[in-house]
């Protein structure tokens, strides 16, 4: 209970309210014992002073007689009377000659000591305790004078019960009235402390509620006092706090969103090397798992560093190094240590990058440039080959010279067929190739493409035809198409033997898209070959390829147009089976 601040403040008030009512009760005891003993002293010694003035006429020596005895003992009983105490008249010989109470002491001397006072001419006034009752007794005694001379003295004896019941029932009453305030006060004083502690609860159940997440929590502001000032701020503090969650809330969004879709890998380490934090795609480039299955484990286990480092290494310096991922893949890293404000908080950050297309095609510029070397390099050697045998003398001889000269026109031919098609592979990568797009009928242009070939068939047994429908009309750029049925054509007829056959056929399998297909029946591409079928300079049968005159580009040039014009083309083939190309086209605006 006294956890509570309403009991301590009850408790509090309650001690202070106890201690200054004992204070002021011991103080107001003391004041009124000491007044109700003065004023009964000062009524008795009244009294008796008064007696001993009547007295003097009594006790001179002149006027001692016997019939005075009977007045002196009526003074006493009445002075008694009235000031409700034993009187004692003693004469000079310390002789009781009168008294209020006991008549049997009376001629009998008396030797107490306030007596014997009082005759020596002082006054003399003291309080004691009767050991037979306990009561305490009022002891005076007054000498009676006549100018100098003591005559007597006046011996008074006065029960003080009285006055002390009756201060005993002041105190009471005192106290009574104490327990009744004080129960008074303490109600008061808890339903006051509810006015303070009731807040302080409320704004205490509010921020528990705060602490759990819950900032739609309103404080009500009853005053203007501290306590309102504190529900006030409370608000203003529940306001701030709700607006700083929602901005880091966003702030947290936003970072996820980034790290979910980011196309680089992010992982985030501890001291111990385990991994804390990791995005999808730093997962899929460590380890092809999900992030669940990722964290908590040590980033060793998902990275075989070999000689590049350790986990050590990254938690203390700034480190790039190349890893091979799964599937092959190539994966460059780059680790950031960091430190928080204890080291417990020490880790790194590390950021993957798969870089496995920038090394295939650093690796493809390389293999190009060499196969580039390798094509040019051999034409010209025939040239200079020939060249060389005809400065020797072989230009003399008509037949010879003939001969030489037609090798070196066939191989220059060569060459500028193929610098033209890296001209316009070139063209084509940097987007340089303009196309002429514009609405025309599928079957003249095919009709054309095949036409140009009649003369060449005539010296082989192959023959050429084509199927397409008359009302299908292509989106296209017509001397880019033509380009790309001459080397689809040529191909197909030189890779199929005497007896074959070549067909070019079209049909419009969706609203978007007319199919095309030039069907060969010749050697077919082996299926290990069809991957790379498009490579640049790549042959399926080199010697052959070369000695037919083909540079090895033209189907790249194909593929490249056509995905120009948004379309897709595709190589299926059975070695020996003969070989299917096919590719899309898009249908023009009002085609049929």
């Amino acid at each position: 209970m006294l956890k509570s601040i309403q009991w301590k403040l009850v408790l509090m008030y309650l001690l202070v309210i106890l201690v200054a009512m004992q204070v002021i009760g011991f103080y107001f005891i003391q004041r009124v014992n000491t007044h109700f003993i003065n004023s009964f002293q000062e009524k008795v010694s009244g009294q008796l002073l008064v007696l001993a003035d009547v007295l003097p006429a009594y006790l001179s020596e002149n006027e001692q007689k016997k019939n005075l005895q009977n007045d002196i003992g009526f003074l006493a009983d009445s002075f008694a009377n009235a000031a409700g105490a034993e009187i004692n008249i003693i004469n000079n010989q310390q002789i009781l000659i009168a008294t209020s109470g006991n008549k049997n002491y009376l001629e009998q001397k008396s030797l107490r000591p306030e007596v014997t006072r009082a005759l020596l001419g002082n006054e003399a006034e003291t309080i004691k305790v009767d050991p037979t009752d306990g009561q305490r007794y009022l002891y005076i005694s007054i000498p009676v004078k006549v100018g100098t001379q003591v005559l007597g003295a006046v011996y008074c004896v006065a029960s003080l019960s009285s006055v002390y019941q009756t201060i005993h029932d002041i105190t009471v009453i005192f106290y009574t009235g104490t327990v009744i305030a004080v129960l008074l006060t303490a109600g008061l004083i808890i339903l006051l402390s509810r006015t303070i502690t009731n807040p302080i609860v409320e704004i205490t159940k509010k921020a528990g509620a705060m602490a759990r997440g819950d900032f739609d929590q309103a404080v009500t502001v009853r005053s203007d006092d501290e306590i309102g000032q504190l529900a006030e701020m409370f608000n203003t503090l529940r306001v701030r706090l709700r607006e700083a969650q929602t901005e880091n809330k966003q702030e947290q969004d936003k970072l996820e969103a980034i790290l979910q879709h980011m196309s680089d890998g992010v992982v985030a380490i501890d001291r111990e090397g385990t991994i804390i934090l990791a995005n999808p795609a730093g997962a899929k480039m460590l380890s092809g798992e999900s992030v669940e299955e990722l964290l908590q484990r040590p980033l060793d286990s998902a990275i075989n560093f070999g000689e590049e480092g350790n986990t050590d290494l990254l938690l203390t310096t700034v480190s790039e190094f190349t890893l091979e991922g799964p599937s092959g893949r190539i994966v460059q890293a780059y680790s950031v240590p960091f430190r928080g404000q204890s080291s417990e908080e020490r880790g790194a950050v590390v950021v993957l990058r798969d870089v496995t297309e920038e090394e295939n095609e650093d690796r493809a510029r390389r293999d190009f440039v060499a196969n580039v070397s390798h094509e040019i390099r051999t034409p010209l050697t025939t040239i200079k080959s020939y060249i060389e045998a005809l400065e020797d003398g072989a230009i003399e001889s008509p037949d010879h010279a003939k001969r030489f000269l037609s090798v070196i026109h066939g191989e220059t031919e060569r060459m500028t067929r193929m610098v033209s098609d890296l001209l316009q592979l070139s063209r084509l990568d940097s987007n340089r190739e303009q196309l002429r797009i514009g609405p025309h009928v599928l079957r003249e242009l095919v009709q054309n493409a095949c036409y140009r070939f009649s003369m060449h068939l005539q010296g082989q047994d192959v023959s050429l035809s084509f199927e397409v429908p008359a009302n299908l009309i292509v989106s296209v750029d017509a001397d880019k198409l033509d380009q790309v049925f001459d080397n689809l054509i040529s191909n197909a007829i030189k890779y199929t033997p005497d007896g074959g056959r070549v067909r070019v056929r079209a049909h419009r399998p969706s609203g978007k898209y007319v199919l095309v297909q030039v069907i060969d029946t010749g050697m077919g591409i082996p299926k290990q070959e069809l991957p790379l079928i498009f490579d640049r300079f790549y042959r399926v049968d080199k010697a052959r390829s070369r000695a037919m005159g083909g540079t090895g580009l033209g189907l790249s040039i194909a593929k490249q147009i056509i995905e120009l014009h948004g379309g897709q083309i595709q190589i299926d083939s059975e070695e020996g089976q003969g070989t299917t190309v096919s590719f899309t086209l898009p249908v023009a605006t009002g085609g049929a």
